[in-house]
């Protein structure tokens, strides 16, 4: 960053100025290294500029203190290697760079005079038992176990009366939200602020408006309002569903078609759903499930299905014993695009929230089937063990046909638009 580009940002403390040369904060990022609290929760949205600021969190106590050890923590080693590299080139580019040992493997570790950094995963905590900290990050604090932060960080930190700063997007109200809570009722001296995306002078105009339509409103609340939603609760709403249900369908129905099927066994049913059109509009043409039949059967039911959509696409359960049927409906259907979907808390929340678009957009058309209109209504985003949510029916009830339908709009082709090639110039050589 040039001097020049420095112009357009309001005045910031003194504190910066070691880092002038090389970066300097926007106001939301200047209003969270400036926060004097011991204990500092950010929920911030996505591309706000998390990795910049956190790492002129790390240089700034080096340039300021004469000796630190510091730890980086992400949920991935990966993750938390971004971070270290960010502050490997900040002091590259105070001309400290050539001062300070880097070590890579078996996890990354600077050591510059007085001042030690480790970059370590999340996943390993019982690796982490027993050192001491003079100040830790946690990135993506809000999807690691609780237990990393009680019970692995705090502890180290007991000794030094030293800092802790947990930064992360929102998820739902687990263990950051509560945390997140105690900076709001001022307990603890815990300093908490939400960062929403807008805040970022770096993001291109437009951006926001364009993922606002692309993605459910609860989706982009979260990512980039950074609001913490109720993990516990209902979905699909039921306005939003109310909007989308027809008497008839046009007719002739026309292709493209995208088929979902999500498997079953046993307690669970097979369900099929059939869509026609693309993710801007589209119609819920046929919908149906079975349960106790062997896998052969099944499949044969699946292929006199299909057989009725011409060229159609297919998005399937791949999960556990749902690879198995995906692999034998992939024999019995070589001319049709099949894609097979593992289920993992990324990927169902993913899965529902495209689902999700297209009841607030009003993009989907159906007939009110009695099954289907039950299991949206008690289809629910629940905390999971884990600390992530978790997308299923609620106690007594299926989610098959759901599940089908995401799997469905999934697999939807998304019709070309001049809106979404939108582009900025990026003015700065790092930003998060």
């Amino acid at each position: 960053m040039t001097k020049s580009s420095l112009a357009a940002f309001p005045y910031v403390p003194e504190r910066f100025d070691p880092l002038e040369s090389v970066w300097r904060p926007h106001a939301g990022q200047a209003r969270f290294l400036q926060a004097d609290a011991r204990f500092k929760v950010l929920a911030c949205g996505r591309r706000w500029g998390k990795t910049d600021a956190c790492a002129a969190q790390v240089v700034l106590t080096m340039l300021e203190r004469p000796s630190s050890r510091q730890l980086i923590v992400a949920p991935t080693l990966d993750q938390a290697r971004l971070l270290f590299d960010r502050v490997l080139e900040l002091l590259d580019g105070l001309g400290l760079g050539s001062d300070s040992l880097v070590r890579r493997t078996p996890y990354p570790h600077l050591r510059l005079g007085e001042h030690r950094l480790m970059a370590r995963s999340g996943h390993l905590g019982r690796a982490l038992r027993g050192n001491e900290a003079t100040d830790i990050v946690i990135d993506e604090a809000a999807f690691l176990p609780e237990a990393i932060i009680t019970e692995i960080a705090m502890p180290m930190l007991a000794t030094t009366a030293g800092s802790l700063i947990l930064i992360s997007t929102p998820n739902g109200h687990n263990h950051f939200w509560r945390f997140h809570s105690m900076g709001d009722r001022g307990e603890h001296g815990v300093w908490s602020a939400h960062a929403p995306t807008s805040e970022s002078p770096y993001i291109a105009p437009g951006f926001l408006e364009v993922q606002r339509e692309l993605i459910s409103d609860r989706a982009f609340r979260v990512e980039y309002l950074a609001e913490f939603l109720d993990s516990v609760g209902r979905v699909f709403a039921t306005h939003a569903i109310d909007r989308c249900l027809v008497a008839t369908l046009p007719d002739p129905i026309e292709p493209p078609f995208s088929i979902g099927v999500d498997w079953g066994r046993y307690r669970d049913y097979t369900a099929i759903a059939v869509l026609s059109g693309n993710r801007r509009s589209c119609q819920l043409v046929e919908l149906a499930r079975m349960s106790d039949v062997p896998w052969r059967d099944q499949i044969a039911r699946v292929v006199a299905i299909v057989s009725r959509y011409k060229g159609a696409s297919l998005t399937c359960d791949g999960t556990g014993a749902g690879d198995v049927a995906t692999g034998l409906l992939r024999e019995a259907l070589p001319q049709n695009r099949l894609e097979s979907l593992v289920f993992t808390s990324p990927s169902k929340a993913s899965l529902v929230d495209g689902l999700a678009w297209l009841f607030e957009q009003g993009a989907l058309r159906m007939r009110p089937d009695p099954e289907l209109m039950r299991e949206l209504q008690h289809f629910e985003c629940r905390p999971g063990s884990s600390g992530s949510p978790r997308f299923e029916a609620a106690p007594g009830f299926h989610d098959d046909l759901v599940v089908a339908l995401a799997l469905a709009a999934r697999g939807l082709p998304t019709p070309y638009s001049a809106r979404i090639a939108l582009s900025g110039v990026r003015r700065f050589p790092t930003d998060d």
